[in-house]
């Protein structure tokens, strides 16, 4: 049941296509009741040329009365024969119980008769139940309701695509009815003509070093699509072989609503023989390159260049080299920055196939419009770095005790004076010296006898 569950769930986007809506369901089963209600209560059905034990018992009573009434209109006229006799019993086994109803009626006359009808009769058919007369009701309801159901799949998938489509098609044209398919054909219709005309200028265009091109698409964008374009590149000379494939896709848009304003648009390169990578570049309006915010979150997706008549975007890989070419656009107008949405644009998609060993083209600037102010990142600061001042230990003071008198060696001593105290001056503070770095001990030796695979130095 798991498998069954997640395989269905799996095919639901294809099958909920062709569900029809509850709405019409609901629709279907309603109309059913009706015709029910109709044909049980309305208009009932009429029964005629039935057997008479269809009919109530007091009637089948009646028809074996009628039955004895002309048994004893043959029998006074003495003509009863056998094949008489096996018309009476044929009569009475059509009731329910006929040896019941002669003896309960008197009619003796009929007894052997009776008896004999009695043993071919059938049984007694069932009687209706309540179950039995709701059962049209429901089953009816269930079996119309799935039948609508896969009966409306079998159409959506068999029936539609191969017969309903076709005469559609052809009752309404090729430009259908709605809008969205009219836009698409005209889409597809311009890019035709747009596509001839580019390959006739590119026929007296000088040619390039690789020559003409492996293949040329035409890519539109109008608001409102789901853009998203994607071309196959194929070389038509060696059996359309398979190189890569290109396209081009909305980037980023601008603003709210519907639909979508679109400020860039995004063309990538996928080559067959690099498949790791796929190489993109934006094509971006005059507004979103000049903000910053825009522009340096468009940068990590590739180059940008400015969308403008004749711009132009180059990727290239090892084996392919991709040109995009911007033919014709305009800007939507709007209470948006001027500038800042496409209201269409035209793009020439361009292809080829380079030979071993060819160079690479480097890559052309960026195509800005004359006038538009160009955005440049600010210049970087460096903060100027603080190296403090290195200090120099002050020197120690030392106190120079005052000079003592030196006695006359030809004068006599003077009397000795009383001691009287002395002063000594307070001895030096020593200064603090700085804390001596330890040295770096010295190199041990190597004790591992193992090589390096063990350590063996003592923990303290």
């Amino acid at each position: 049941m798991g498998k069954i569950r997640d395989t269905l769930i799996g095919l639901w986007p294809v099958i909920k296509t062709y569900v029809p809506k509850p709405g019409l369901i609901l629709a279907v089963v309603i109309a059913f009741l009706i015709g029910l209600f109709w044909s049980y209560a309305v208009d009932p059905v009429v029964f005629y040329d039935s057997d008479p034990r269809t009919l109530g018992q007091s009637w089948q009573d009646e028809w074996v009365r009628l039955v004895a009434d002309r048994y004893d209109a043959a029998n006074s006229k003495a003509v009863i024969t056998d094949e008489f006799r096996q018309g009476i019993i044929d009569s009475l086994n059509k009731v329910d119980h006929p040896q019941e109803i002669v003896n309960r009626l008197g009619l003796t006359q009929l007894n052997d008769l009776a008896a004999q009808a009695e043993v071919t009769a059938p049984s007694t058919p069932p009687q209706p139940t309540f179950f039995g007369q709701i059962r049209p009701w429901i089953l009816g309801t269930i079996v119309v309701a799935l039948g609508f159901v896969i009966g409306s799949l079998l159409f959506g998938f068999y029936v539609s695509p191969l017969v309903v489509d076709p005469i559609r098609k052809r009752i309404r044209g090729a430009q259908g009815t709605d809008a969205a398919g009219a836009q698409q054909l005209l889409n597809i219709q311009q890019a035709r003509v747009i596509r001839d005309q580019l390959a006739r200028d590119a026929v007296a265009a000088p040619a390039t070093d690789l020559g003409p091109p492996v293949v040329r698409h035409v890519s539109i964008y109008t608001p409102g699509r789901a853009y998203d374009d994607s071309f196959s590149i194929e070389d038509a000379k060696k059996d359309d072989e398979f190189l890569g494939e290109c396209g081009a896709v909305i980037s980023e848009t601008i603003g709210a609503g519907q639909p979508e304003k679109v400020t860039a648009i995004e063309v990538w390169l996928f080559d067959k023989e690099d498949f790791v990578r796929t190489l993109t570049t934006v094509f971006v309006s005059e507004h979103a390159y000049n903000d910053p915010a825009t522009r340096s979150k468009l940068a990590a997706k590739g180059e940008l260049v400015v969308a403008k008549p004749g711009a132009i975007a180059t990727l290239e890989t090892n084996t392919l080299r991709l040109q995009a070419r911007i033919v014709d656009m305009t800007y939507g107008t709007g209470p948006l920055p001027p500038n800042s949405y496409f209201d269409k644009l035209t793009m020439e998609i361009q292809a080829w196939r380079k030979a071993p060993g060819t160079a690479a083209v480097a890559a052309a600037p960026p195509i800005v419009p004359a006038g538009a102010p160009v955005y440049s990142p600010p210049p970087v600061v460096t903060a100027p770095t603080y190296t403090p001042p290195i200090q120099q230990p002050a020197a120690p003071v030392t106190y120079a005790p005052p000079p003592q008198a030196t006695p006359s060696a030809f004068a006599a001593p003077p009397p000795r004076p009383a001691p009287t105290p002395t002063f000594s001056p307070p001895a030096p503070v020593p200064q603090r010296q700085p804390p001596v770095q330890p040295l770096p001990p010295a190199p041990q030796t190597d004790d591992d006898i193992f090589g390096g695979s063990g350590d063996f130095t003592p923990v303290n």
